[in-house]
């Protein structure tokens, strides 16, 4: 499996990077998951009296769900993207929003404030709001991944981590 990171400030077009990728990726014939990482306090996917909400109440520490569109596996605690990483198994894995992992990243950026700001040394790629006043940032490709996609994953393929 082949993993990178899609990061940067909230609105500065992670999400839609994501998506372009994930659709690039599928029409080459890879298989390709993703996990995002949610920064806000207390979020959680369960509701208070519902009854996988009781089966926690009661100790379990893994629920599954399963309905006749989706399916899910939660766990009752936080555990490290390394953890979860262990139960994909697919072409590639896209982690969105994890900033403070050591793996290859795309930063996306509204302006090249935000560039400067929240640059690391594994960004192999820059794309977001910024790809509409930039093509170059020092030596770095800064991509629109809504226009030229290909290019993204082209350089995806180079540069992303085999597990």
């Amino acid at each position: 499996m082949r993993v990178f990171a899609i990061y940067g400030f909230s609105k500065s077009g992670k999400t839609t990077t994501a998506v372009e990728i994930i659709k690039d990726l599928k029409q080459r014939g890879y298989s390709v998951s993703t996990i995002k990482d949610i920064h806000v306090d207390d979020f959680t996917l369960d509701v208070v009296g519902k009854d996988t909400w009781r089966h926690w109440k009661a100790g379990a520490e893994i629920v599954g769900i399963r309905t006749t569109t989706e399916s899910t596996i939660m766990i009752k605690k936080p555990v490290s993207v390394f953890e979860l990483m262990e139960h994909f198994d697919t072409d590639y894995l896209i982690l969105e929003g994890f900033r403070n992992i050591a793996i290859p990243k795309i930063l996306c950026a509204k302006n090249e404030k935000e560039i400067q700001e929240d640059m690391q040394k594994s960004v192999f790629c820059i794309a977001g709001v910024v790809s509409t006043q930039l093509s170059k940032y020092l030596n770095l490709p800064v991509i629109n991944a809504i226009t030229d996609v290909s290019r993204i994953v082209d350089i995806v393929e180079v540069c992303s981590l085999e597990l």
